[in-house]
């Protein structure tokens, strides 16, 4: 098991807050603030060079951090230098507000996606019956999650994504 941990800027509409729903839930735990994220801890980027694989479980098991913010403030998204950044490779959003749109995940779909790539698809699959929108978000891109946590590396993760995007603008 792999522990998520959340870190809530609190710019949602918190009855639609995939972040507190995770914690109500104990799918994740709220850390509060920045310094009690574990050194060497996973942060899930939309800024990061490199991108999640199953490489990474072992930085991971420190922690799975998700940075809960809306799209519209990502120019203030956290940046923590002892933290491994990793970006999520391209996945579709099922959730209401994103449905369809490429690489705009919700803090829950980002985790869940996560959670499978780095090996852990029973957890991953916890979050199922929590959020109506899951078992949509696993039939839009679980075979590119199963593709993904097969990779070696970050590497083949892109290189697995560019064939998809390839394939699909062909």
């Amino acid at each position: 098991m792999i522990p998520v941990l959340i870190y809530d800027k609190c710019q949602c509409d918190p009855r639609k807050c995939t972040a507190k729903r995770m914690v109500k839930f104990g799918l994740g735990r709220d850390v509060g603030s920045l310094s009690s994220i574990p050194s060497g801890s996973v942060v899930l980027s939309p800024f990061a060079e490199r991108a999640l694989s199953p490489a990474d479980r072992r930085h991971a098991s420190r922690g799975l951090v998700v940075m809960d913010l809306t799209w519209t403030n990502i120019e203030g998204f956290p940046r923590l230098r002892r933290a491994e950044e990793r970006a999520l490779p391209y996945l579709l959003a099922s959730n209401p507000v994103n449905w369809g749109r490429p690489m705009e995940l919700n803090s829950a779909e980002a985790v869940m996606a996560a959670l499978f790539i780095l090996g852990e698809r029973e957890q991953a699959e916890s979050f199922l019956p929590r959020f109506n929108w899951a078992p949509e978000f696993m039939r839009l891109n679980g075979s590119l999650l199963e593709d993904y946590s097969g990779a070696r590396d970050s590497a083949e993760v892109v290189r697995i994504q560019n064939e998809y995007i390839r394939d699909i603008t062909g």
